[in-house]
């Protein structure tokens, strides 16, 4: 179960985390709040976010969920906070590792 629109803070950071479901889509559990975000075009300039991606660069449309947060945040009027990360499985061992370096170096961002 993922959040809904009217359970988020509409100022303030997000830190949104997500792998990619099918065919570059968002997990099932993000996918209804993305759409009610399309759909209700909620006023973001008050939210700064975070974004980080998990996948496999063996497929084609390697972290292509976290994309689709970004262009939708973005489109709404939020701000990125510092560069997306973009984890491929196929590439990093420990994808916790590189989770937490990112993590260190953006809190510095929001702080």
């Amino acid at each position: 179960h993922g959040p809904g629109l009217d359970e988020l803070p509409l100022r303030g950071i997000w830190l949104v985390v997500t792998s990619t479901h099918g065919a570059g889509e968002l997990p099932d559990n993000l996918q209804p709040l993305f759409e009610q975000i399309e759909t209700q075009q909620p006023d973001l300039t008050g939210i700064h976010f975070g974004a980080v991606g998990i996948g496999s660069s063996e497929y084609d449309t390697f972290c292509g969920g976290i994309a689709i947060v970004d262009r939708i945040l973005i489109a709404f009027g939020a701000q990125r906070l510092g560069e997306m990360l973009k984890i491929d499985i196929q590439r990093c061992d420990i994808p916790e590792d590189l989770a937490e370096e990112w993590l260190i170096a953006w809190e510095k961002l929001i702080q």
